[in-house]
């Protein structure tokens, strides 16, 4: 019974996050996104890379989720494991439009005028934005 109430969350996750393999929905993300925090004063770490905001460490392609509040999130750890947060320290200062906020899962999150930022985790290297428009409800950022 425990196996299969496993096998229905896992089957759960992967309908959600539009994927239909578990390497679909992890994909062979090895280059830390979910680990880029901060700078050494603690601002936001973004940039801006082929019109989209991205993280300034990794050049990873970052997003919003329309389900989102401002300054909470609606992704949660079955969520997480497709759209990894981007994770602001306990310190985080604010910076023009970039400010952290404090999650339900106690983690601190970066967000853009109050929307919470993401990563992709099939997005598997720099330029990839293949989670634009997922479900209708994710979003890169463009930049200005």
């Amino acid at each position: 019974m425990k196996n299969i109430l496993m096998l229905s969350a896992l089957t759960g996750v992967l309908a959600l996050s539009g994927c239909t393999t578990l390497k679909n929905v992890v994909g062979n993300d090895m280059s830390g996104t979910h680990e880029v925090q901060a700078t050494s004063n603690n601002t936001a770490l973004v940039t801006s890379k082929n019109g989209v905001l991205v993280d300034a460490t990794n050049h990873m392609t970052l997003y919003t989720f329309d389900k989102d509040s401002m300054n909470k999130s609606d992704c949660g750890a079955a969520c997480q494991v497709v759209w990894p947060i981007f994770k602001a320290p306990s310190d985080a200062k604010a910076s023009g439009q970039f400010a952290a906020f404090k999650r339900e899962d106690g983690k601190y999150q970066w967000a853009m005028n109050g929307k919470p930022l993401y990563f992709y985790a099939n997005d598997t290297k720099v330029g990839d934005k293949d989670g634009d428009d997922k479900l209708g409800v994710w979003h890169v950022i463009p930049s200005k």
